[in-house]
């Protein structure tokens, strides 16, 4: 099925619609371990999880405003203690002894109380973990060791990954520009839907979602028709409000993010955040036919190789981006000398129009000046160059700016749309009409999406709550009027071919 390009608007309003829900404030938790909120002056128990007579032999409303030290034994409390004064307390793992069993406990403050994370511990896997997951650990990265290439590294790391975990699909999942993410590697159990170079919208991780990925390494959900346990009290009696779930593993999951997993017959599921440079850049994205439960050890190598596999990716990027970056550099300079050699800016320019295509990947290039208007390649007639011109001093727009979608912006371009979709605007003297136009023709493309993204959230009569789609099948969407982007390479070389000119200009006046 085709359709245009304006579904791409559609799909921002429901991302924004979908990152409003208040993710860390559920004050609810999955079942698989429980909670206590303790004060950290005293660490008298605040509040605990419904589930905690499991863990510690007495109910919550038995355990609140009681003493943590009356639940582990002595010297286990002492290094508690010893932790919480360390600077390097946040999720670094505790091993307690409670009600006659090992419990795995995470420590996180959030002064003036700090938050325990309790999971069972079974007798015998901690002693062998360290040497299973070193091993694992140093395989895969031996698998990535003579790796060139970004995608090459994602199939390998899918690859392992599901080989290690026993996950039925393991998925690498790249975000673009607007956050709608593309499966770049995938691998799978026969029978279940094939997802690989399918792109789905951004609403499927909002924004609240995104940022909680960047400050939480995994997410993991073992069984999407868990029934949640609520924190006792609801109100936490030190801030008199909900405590802060964000940064807890088992944190409880949005309705409708379980309700989307369930469409997609997944029964448990976690993902794992790839980042770069800080930001999110990729999900690894985990799914499982029946529930499936990971011990913390097993969790944890997915961290670490997250780490690997965000190192490799970028160490790939980076290798790719400064030779791509030096080469840009190179033909730069050949056009400075060649401006220099014939001691003229726009006859220089005009020399190497060829060169100037080549270095901006443009397919037309307009110089226009207060005085003469030049043209090569494909570009708009000189009386739509004008008036672009002037409709970019309306814009007062003075420094380098680019759009892949001119029509978007501009309405007046859907004239030369097919020709000139894209534009790259070098201001040099705005004021006085002086610009540099680069120009990029359309490229017509097929998206190929998991589903039809404009139902991506289908929404009740009452207007407030909603669904998420129940097909994933592909769904393909023509996009007319748009040029490939710029990228940031090109426009760092822009930049500098623009205050090239400037300054050419400034020190032969």
């Amino acid at each position: 099925m085709d359709t245009t390009s304006t579904s791409v608007v559609i799909k921002r309003n429901e991302a924004e619609v979908c990152g409003r829900v208040p993710l860390h404030q559920t004050n609810q938790i999955q079942p698989h371990g429980a909670v206590l909120v303790v004060k950290t002056v005293d660490c008298t128990i605040l509040q605990a999880s419904e589930n905690i007579e499991t863990f510690l032999g007495a109910p919550a409303t038995n355990v609140v405003d009681t003493l943590l030290s009356n639940y582990i034994p002595a010297n286990q409390f002492t290094a508690l203690q010893v932790r919480l004064k360390s600077a390097a307390i946040d999720k670094v793992p505790l091993v307690l002894t409670s009600n006659g069993a090992d419990i795995l406990a995470l420590l996180q403050t959030q002064e003036p109380y700090f938050i325990m994370e309790l999971e069972r511990l079974d007798k015998g896997v901690a002693q062998d973990s360290f040497v299973d997951i070193y091993q694992e650990v140093k395989y895969v990265m031996a698998e990535l060791e003579g790796v060139k290439t970004t995608d090459d590294t994602c199939k390998i790391v899918a690859r392992e990954l599901k080989r290690i975990s026993g996950f039925d699909k393991i998925m690498i999942y790249r975000f673009d520009e607007e956050w709608n993410g593309e499966v770049i590697a995938e691998e799978k159990e026969e029978g279940m839907e094939a997802y690989l170079g399918l792109k789905f919208p951004a609403s499927d991780v909002p924004k609240q979602a995104r940022e909680l990925y960047r400050k939480t390494p995994y997410r993991l959900i073992p069984n999407v028709n868990y029934q949640p346990e609520k924190l006792y009290p609801v109100i936490n009696p030190l801030t008199q409000g909900f405590t802060d779930l964000t940064n807890c593993n088992l944190r409880s999951v949005a309705a409708v993010h379980l309700e989307y997993l369930r469409n997609m017959k997944v029964s448990a599921s976690m993902s794992t955040r790839i980042l770069k440079d800080g930001q999110l850049w990729g999900l690894i994205a985990c799914h499982h036919r029946e529930p499936k439960y990971l011990s913390y050890q097993v969790c944890s190598l997915f961290e670490m190789l997250s780490s690997v596999v965000t190192n490799k990716i970028m160490a790939v990027q980076y290798r790719d981006a400064y030779h791509y970056k030096t080469d840009l550099q190179f033909r730069l300079s050949k056009i400075m000398e060649a401006v220099y050699r014939k001691n003229d800016l726009i006859g220089g320019l005009i020399d190497q129009q060829k060169e100037l295509l080549d270095l901006l990947g443009a397919d037309g290039l307009v110089i226009n000046t207060s005085k003469q208007t030049e043209s090569f390649g494909t570009t708009p007639d000189r009386m739509e160059v004008e008036e672009l011109v002037y409709w970019l001093q309306s814009q007062s727009i003075n420094k380098l700016y680019h759009q892949s979608r001119l029509t978007g912006v501009f309405e007046n371009a859907s004239a030369y749309a097919k020709t000139c979709s894209g534009l790259l605007a070098l201001p040099i003297q705005a004021e006085k009409g002086f610009y540099i136009l680069v120009f990029r023709s359309e490229a017509v493309q097929k998206i190929n999406w998991g589903g039809n993204p404009n139902e991506a959230v289908q929404f009740e009569k009452d207007k407030k709550n909603y669904h998420p789609r129940n097909s994933f099948k592909l769904w393909q969407e023509t996009v007319f009027n748009k040029a490939n982007p710029w990228s940031e390479e090109q426009l760092l070389i822009a930049e500098q071919l623009r205050n090239f000119v400037v300054e050419y200009l400034l020190n032969t006046v």
